[in-house]
């Protein structure tokens, strides 16, 4: 088994140096051979864990960047000139990965706290609220899920909203009522309407705890 994968390490760096080599060549446009220092800069790249499309890119990056400012049309004379275009490409590289990782582990987060808020409302709910339940199952059932869709959260979260008006106490709609109409004097009634229900929820959520669906609110 050792000898397996130290054949196949070797494999790997050989195409390694193999499509380097290659693309330097069909860009330079003509027949050449790798010196001793072109080589080395190949095999410090392999060393610092470049990956090998990472590499290719900066290459063309190089090119590009001496094309523009080449004398004469010459031709770039060695590889070692697209070493800083390399360069650059991993640190671009990098700082992407880290980038979605930190974004992954951020949405990994959002989801915890959902979950946790969903299983917090099903245990302890109130009695007036258990119109919810059904709701609320169902949204746990989804972020049990190893992959989480959030559009089916965004919909749970529309689908609690309605049946949360929907249902709501007479004594709390005026109550709400109430105050949107001290608040918000002179107000057209459609417009007044919509801050009403705005209101009627977040009271309800409020007083109630009931939790969000969707990742926006966590």
């Amino acid at each position: 088994m050792p000898r397996k994968k130290g054949m196949e390490r070797q494999a790997q760096r050989s195409r390694y140096f193999q499509e380097i080599a290659r693309a330097f060549f069909d860009l330079r446009g003509a027949p050449f051979v790798l010196s001793s220092k072109e080589m080395m800069t190949i095999s410090g790249w392999e060393e610092m864990g470049i990956p090998l499309r990472v590499v290719l890119e900066g290459i063309h990056r190089g090119f590009e960047s001496y094309r523009k400012r080449r004398a004469g049309g010459r031709k770039m004379p060695s590889l070692s000139y697209c070493d800083a275009e390399v360069l650059k490409a991993f640190a671009e590289f990098r700082e992407r990965r880290i980038g979605r990782r930190h974004k992954e582990v951020f949405r990994k987060e959002k989801k915890k706290q959902a979950k946790l808020e969903v299983e917090r409302f099903l245990q302890f709910h109130s009695p007036e609220v258990s119109h919810l339940e059904d709701i609320y199952r169902e949204a746990l059932k989804i972020l049990s899920r190893e992959a989480v869709r959030e559009e089916d959260l965004d919909r749970l979260e529309n689908k609690a909203e309605e049946l949360i008006l929907r249902q709501a106490q007479e004594t709390e709609k005026t109550e709400v009522k109430n105050r949107v109409k001290a608040d918000f004097k002179g107000r057209r009634d459609s417009e007044a309407q919509e801050i009403y229900k705005t209101r009627l929820v977040k009271f309800l959520r409020e007083k109630y705890r009931i939790p969000h669906l969707s990742f926006f609110y966590y």
